[in-house]
C-alpha cells in the first residue's frame, strides 16, 4: 500500500520489548522507506504511556505484518487521547512484489 496524499503521518516509535494489555491495531496503510523495511502509520494511545511491537510473517507471495500495542511497563494513569503514531518493520528479504497484508486478520 502507499500513503494518501495529504495523509497526516505520526511520530515513529521504537518498538517497544516490555509491555502488559497487549492488543493488535488496525493499521491503516504502509509505505516502503528501504528494501526491506515498511513503515506502518496507524492510531495509537498516548506516547508515553503506549509503545508498539509488530509481528511478521514473510512469504514467496506476501508480507503479513501485525502491529502489537500495549501499555509500557510502570506507567501509572494514562490519558485515553489518540495520536498518530508509525512504526517501521524490518523484513527478512525485500518486499518486491509481495502483497502486504494485515497478519492480525489471518490469526
Amino acid at each position: 500500500m502507499s500513503p494518501e496524499e495529504g495523509m497526516p503521518r505520526g511520530e515513529v516509535q521504537e518498538p517497544v520489548e516490555l509491555f502488559f494489555s497487549l492488543h493488535y491495531v488496525e493499521w491503516g496503510d504502509s509505505e516502503e522507506i528501504d528494501d526491506d523495511v515498511l513503515r506502518f502509520h496507524l492510531y495509537m494511545g498516548n506516547f508515553d504511556c503506549n509503545g508498539l511491537q509488530y509481528r511478521v510473517e514473510e512469504t514467496e507471495d506476501e508480507v503479513a505484518v501485525a502491529v502489537i500495542t500495549g501499555t509500557r511497563e510502570g506507567v501509572d494513569g494514562c490519558s485515553e487521547e489518540a495520536v498518530l503514531g508509525a512504526i517501521d518493520v524490518e523484513l527478512d528479504d525485500p518486499v518486491g512484489d509481495r502483497e502486504v497484508v494485515d497478519l492480525s486478520q489471518l490469526l
